[in-house]
């Protein structure tokens, strides 16, 4: 039992030193272009998935609708995104990148791609298989945590 403690205790080391490991790419990134990683999250979610609501940005940064709107108010107000009223559903605002963010994300994206770069050394077969062993972690984990309710 030893061994199987031993290889989950290995597996949780990993994730965290590769979580860390990006975290301070983000962080330095961020610094760099003024702004902090979660705005820089932000943008790099807008970029994938334009004119979104609030509620739909907060379940893709896995935050609460009152965290993200808090994020959405200062980025507003510091001209990097905009909060534009729905034209279907008057209730509901959509959130798209200004120029200033928009420049800001073209930045931060050259910056995280000479950062990341050396990532498209590995085999395509083995980035593969992580691919599919993070897909049935993942899995796992949110197994775990809908059990758990947390």
């Amino acid at each position: 039992m030893e061994d199987k403690e031993q290889q989950l205790d290995e597996i949780f080391s990993s994730f965290r030193c590769i979580i860390h490991n990006f975290q301070q790419l983000m962080w330095k990134d961020a610094d760099e272009l003024g702004i902090t990683s979660t705005q820089l999250m932000v943008l790099r979610k807008l970029a994938a998935h334009p004119d979104i609501g609030i509620t739909e940005l907060a379940d893709l940064l896995h935050l609460g609708n009152s965290a993200a709107s808090g994020v959405v108010d200062r980025m507003v107000k510091a001209g990097l995104i905009t909060r534009q009223r729905s034209e279907s559903d008057k209730r509901i605002f959509r959130l798209a990148m200004t120029e200033k963010g928009l420049e800001i994300r073209e930045r931060s994206k050259q910056s995280l791609r000479s950062h990341l770069e050396p990532l498209s050394n590995i085999p395509a077969e083995d980035a593969k298989e992580l691919l599919r062993l993070h897909g049935e972690i993942i899995k796992i984990l949110e197994q775990g945590r809908e059990n758990k309710k947390l």
